[in-house]
């Protein structure tokens, strides 16, 4: 179950370069954390070309169960080209890194990030939520709550 409030919810939508009634693009951050074995990981966001969504889930989540199993084949998922993934959990002072492991199990070509700080940097108030950077802008460009991959694809479709 999200643990955002329904005000929150409704301001939610793929940001447009240049609209003047929506959010200007902000600043992406690096993510740092840890992997659920506890080695470190840092993702440099910035300087590179696609883009990079990033999935924010939890373990005991209903509504996460979905994009846990969807992240074990990225290809069949219809992400657009050009779009890699990363998935980030709170980190391990909050959530337990054998349950993380256990729900990334399979998961093989997508990084997984336990990273409080991320979660701040992103201002993620629930879950599932997918923030959508340009990389080589170094911008966040859209962001959504997943109800479901439909809505996630159709946010990295019309993100710009």
């Amino acid at each position: 179950m999200p643990l955002a409030d329904p005000d929150f919810l409704a301001g939610l939508r793929p940001i447009p370069a240049g609209s003047s009634d929506t959010p200007a693009p902000w600043s992406a951050a690096d993510v740092v954390g840890v992997s659920p074995s506890g080695d470190s990981i840092e993702i440099r966001i910035g300087g590179g070309a696609g883009q990079l969504l990033l999935a924010f889930l939890n373990t005991d989540c209903d509504g996460c169960e979905e994009f846990w199993h969807g992240f074990r084949d990225p290809d069949a998922l219809g992400l657009p080209s050009g779009v890699s993934s990363i998935v980030i959990t709170k980190g391990p002072g909050s959530l337990s890194s054998d349950e993380v492991a256990l729900s990334a199990n399979g998961i093989e070509r997508v990084p997984v990030v336990m990273s409080d700080q991320a979660w701040i940097d992103y201002r993620v108030l629930g879950y599932p939520f997918f923030v959508l950077v340009d990389v080589a802008l170094n911008q966040v460009v859209g962001e959504t709550v997943g109800l479901g991959w439909d809505d996630v694809i159709a946010m990295t479709g019309t993100a710009r």
